[in-house]
Formats: C-alpha cells, structure tokens, sequence
C-alpha cells in the first residue's frame, strides 16, 4: 500500500493493535495517523492521545490540519511529558465538541501511564460508542525508561485495548532505535504498518491475525524462506503478541534450559521420560558454570512433576504422565531464542 493518507487495507482497517513505523514529526508519520483515524471513523468515536515527545497541542494540531472537520466526537489527550501548561491554547480554542486535558506528573512512570488510560477507556466504555487510541510514542518512552518496562507497559495496553475492542495505534521512529529494538516490539501487535522511503506505507499482518485464537507457541509458524535446526544464523522471530513474558519466564531456571536446549536439538520428537531424564543429566553435568545435579532421581522428579507440566501447559510439548512419555513440537521461532540463549551460557 503506497498512500499515506489512509489506510483502506483490510489487515490494518480490522487490527486492534497497529505499529505504526516512520521518522518521527515527518509527513508520512502525520498523514498516516490521520489516515487511521479517518478510516477508523473518528467524527463518530471517542479519541484518547497519550503524547510522550510531542506537546499536546502539537497532536491536537495535527489533528485540525490532517482530519478537517472530522473531530472526535469526545477527545482526551494524556500529557505524560512534555510539561505544558494547562491553559493550553488548542485545549481552548473549542475546535473539538468536547476535550480533555490530563496533564501527568514530572515524576510519572510507565505504571501510571497505563493506569491513567485504563481509567479514561473504563468511563468511555458504557458510552456505546467505537473508541480510539493513539500513543505517541514508543521512541518518546524508550528514551525515558528501560526497553523491559515500556514492553510491559504496551502488552497491558494491548491487552486491555483487546478486550474492550478499542482500535489503537502506536508510533515508533525505526531510524531511532537498532534493528533488535525494533524487531522486539513488531510481535505485540497486530499489524505493522511501515513507511518506506522507496515504497510508501506497507502493511504486515501478524500470523496469527485472522485465526482469532489466544496465541501460544504451538500456533507459531515458520518466518518466510523457511529455517532449519541448527541453522543460528537465520533470522526468526516469535510473531506472538504477548509472548515475551512467557519467553523470560521459560529461560529463567537453569534446569528448564538444560531440557529446552536438549529438545531442540533432537531429530526425532517422541521419547520416554527416562530417556529424556538421562540426557538432561549428563547436560547439566556438562556445564562448567552449573552445579552438578545431585542423582538422575533428582533431576526426575523435577522434570516430571515441574518443567515438563510447564512446558505442556504452554504447548510446547505433550507429556503422558501415565506412561512416562513425551512429545515435543519443534517451533523454529522458539528455539531460535534458545539456540541465542544457550550461546551466550555456554559460550
């Protein structure tokens, strides 16, 4: 899609959470957020802009030079940042039917941001009306607060935005940031919508856009071009919204990554938990930087009755406790992030 101005593409016209990547305060940047907000209907919905790097009046203008006379019919601007006064003069020129200033403190944090826009969507929702949510912007926040916190803060706002059907959007300037960044963030939404230099705006779909499924691992899919286990040093991501948790909390106990980086490396997917207990012991022994397991029996018990339930509960694997078996699901997108993980442990 090469328009600026609007967004008329089917992904991006039904994603309940958009990335919007271009360089900040350019025209793309500009006339692609008003573009959302026309196509989104926004003179027969409620608005809600949290502005971080801009001044509120700055949105607010963007939005009677982009918009015409397609104002919100209800519009709050959350100021988490940039100081302005509260007798702001777009707050009180009455270009909108009804708007509202919330100015935050200097002392603000990440929690408060989500609270605050948690309150306003909680008092709008009864109202019958489509709401909208535009935060500018992540590049704003990043420059704030660590990369964890500002994840944290955009899984909740997802999160909630999805369960009340609110349409968001939140800008990101790529030039500002590494590639890594940026490729953190792209599987919490929805919808990536990119402004190319040489291209216009592109739309990318998450994978699991259209099933209308609560993602896990199992639903993850191979990236374009296809991988192969044991290949580090193709490129893959985990294109599932709120899984970056779920990832911290599966690498966090050093006997859980012993069994990960043994599943992985696997050719065949079935085994017996005694199979399966043997090589994780000797693994484990294996680790100069660990503590040697006590006894097989020791690393049994665990497995059977912590790690592997875990790792079943989230679908990465099946595990029979009847009959002592299991069955794991490769998922290149995850063992991408072990292979990573396991380098920088063992060296």
């Amino acid at each position: 899609m090469n328009s600026g101005s609007g967004t008329g593409d089917r992904p991006l016209g039904e994603a309940g959470s958009v990335l919007m990547l271009a360089p900040d305060s350019s025209d793309a940047e500009r006339e692609g957020c008003a573009g959302f907000f026309t196509d989104q209907g926004v003179s027969e919905s409620k608005a809600i802009c949290v502005t971080v790097s801009e001044s509120p009046d700055s949105r607010l203008s963007l939005w009677q030079q982009h918009l015409d006379d397609e104002m919100p019919e209800e519009a709050i601007i959350v100021d988490a940042g940039s100081s302005l006064p509260a007798n702001s003069q777009a707050a009180a020129s009455g270009a909108f039917p009804s708007l509202t200033l919330d100015t935050l403190p200097e002392t603000v944090e990440p929690i408060d941001i989500g609270a605050t826009v948690s309150r306003h969507l909680g008092r709008l929702e009864g109202a019958d009306t489509p709401l909208l949510l535009c935060l500018h912007s992540l590049t704003g926040l990043l420059e704030c607060w660590e990369r964890d916190r500002v994840i944290t803060l955009v899984t909740a706002l997802n999160r909630q935005c999805a369960e009340m059907d609110v349409k968001s959007h939140h800008h990101m300037d790529p030039e500002a940031h590494t590639e890594e960044t940026v490729e953190m963030f792209r599987p919490l939404y929805d919808v990536v919508y990119e402004y190319l230099p040489d291209h216009g705006w592109t739309v990318t779909a998450a994978a699991n856009a259209d099933e209308g499924e609560t993602p896990t691992f199992r639903n993850t899919v191979t990236p374009p071009g296809g991988v192969g286990k044991g290949d580090p040093e193709q490129p893959e991501t985990i294109p599932i919204p709120y899984s970056f948790d779920q990832v911290l909390e599966l690498i966090s106990a050093p006997r859980r990554r012993s069994l990960l980086y043994h599943l992985k490396d696997r050719s065949e997917n079935e085994m017996t938990l005694d199979e399966l207990v043997e090589r994780v012991y000797e693994r484990e022994k294996a680790i100069p930087a660990r503590e040697t397991p006590q006894s097989r029996d020791q690393v049994g018990v665990s497995l059977a009755h912590n790690h592997l339930p875990r790792l079943d509960d989230l679908g990465i694997l099946s595990y029979e406790s009847a009959d002592n078996t299991v069955e794991y699901y490769p998922n290149p997108a995850l063992e991408s992030v072990i292979r990573y993980v396991e380098r920088l442990e063992l060296g």
